[in-house]
């Protein structure tokens, strides 16, 4: 078996008026971040070390605030159930893996048509995370 530790911060808990959760496995962390209808997912140590910001692993937007806050909590699941070896962990694939979620829950990657529309929300939400890149605590509430 293959442990999982993860350490959440829910918006109500935290200044900055996102939630997010810390996976780490075999020593390796993603961090999860949902800030309203826009959730990500960073390789932890990037994401908070120094050099450039990183590239998301997996990045999507949804059409309200709810469905967002059950699919974070999915993926905090999935992603403790994860491999090791999966791209989110050890072998990182090199992907635009980045989708749009309809109001059923359906999801889908974004093609070129779409990623116009969703310019401006992605551009917020990356600016949000690279302001506050060293302001998410792995000292978060249990």
């Amino acid at each position: 078996m293959v442990e999982s530790t993860v350490k959440l911060s829910m918006a109500d808990d935290n200044a900055l008026d996102c939630s997010y959760a810390i996976v780490e496995k075999c020593g390796i962390g993603v961090i999860l971040i949902l800030k309203h209808t826009e959730c990500a997912i960073f390789d932890w140590a990037d994401l908070t070390g120094p050099g450039a910001f990183p590239r998301y692993l997996l990045y999507k937007h949804y059409p309200n605030a709810a469905l967002a806050y059950t699919d974070f909590l999915k993926l905090i699941g999935k992603m403790c159930k994860k491999h090791p070896d999966s791209k989110y962990f050890r072998n990182r694939i090199r992907e635009d893996n980045r989708m749009a979620v309809d109001r059923l829950g359906m999801e889908h990657l974004l093609s070129d048509e779409e990623r116009p529309q969703y310019h401006d929300r992605l551009s917020s939400f990356l600016q949000f995370v690279a302001r506050h890149r060293t302001d998410f605590s792995p000292e978060v509430s249990p």
